[in-house]
């Protein structure tokens, strides 16, 4: 008979990644909404441009534009995504000039776009083995009389991967939080509703 513990730890990362997911959902729709918006501005930029050059005679195609936005999207997706390789600190910056503000304008929607994927990779999905151990994982650090030292865990999760895996899981669905102490980085619930998660006969709602 599985434990309860592991049964709500399972719980709660599906009900995780059901918002992330949803999340992904919605950023997905207003990224297309923007695209879209966006090229029915060069359209009409597009008509004008053409109707004042050549007025009765002009007879717009949307073929080679379609394509000529399509390739002008990728690229810019590009842009954004090798910009995010070179500066991957993505904290805000006091000062910018000019150019850096152009570009934050320009790569908006782009880089909208590239973090619906990057929101997907906040999922947490874990297997029985590895819901086991994580279980044990917040066991102790429930009722232990000392934090959990993260130098401790290859003791009982050898596998360097899955230790990864399972503390990343943890971390990215609000169970627990890593921090530094004099005795080096230790393991801690994110909040007392993580901890509540641990403790036995307790059913959480989150």
């Amino acid at each position: 008979m599985e434990h309860p513990g592991i049964e709500r730890l399972r719980a709660h990362l599906q009900r995780h990644n059901r918002r992330v997911l949803g999340l992904m959902a919605a950023m997905f729709l207003i990224a297309a909404v923007l695209w879209v918006g966006l090229y029915f501005v060069v359209w009409w930029m597009f008509l004008i441009a053409g109707t004042a050059a050549k007025a009765a005679d002009f007879h717009p195609v949307a073929g080679p534009l379609m394509r000529g936005f399509a390739a002008t999207g990728v690229l810019l997706c590009a842009s954004a995504w090798i910009g995010r390789l070179m500066r991957p600190n993505e904290a805000a910056r006091d000062h910018k000039n000019f150019g850096e503000h152009l570009m934050d304008v320009v790569l908006a929607v782009p880089r909208l776009t590239l973090a619906v994927v990057g929101t997907g990779g906040a999922t947490a999905r874990l297997s029985e083995p590895e819901l086991e151990y994580a279980w044990e994982i917040l066991r102790r650090m429930n009722e232990g009389e000392r934090p959990v030292r993260v130098s401790e865990l290859p003791v009982e999760i050898p596998d360097a991967v899955m230790r990864r895996k399972i503390v990343l899981a943890l971390q990215l669905s609000g169970v627990i939080e890593i921090r530094a102490s004099a005795g080096g980085a230790v393991l801690g619930f994110k909040n007392a509703e993580a901890r509540r998660l641990a403790q036995e006969r307790v059913r959480l709602r989150f």
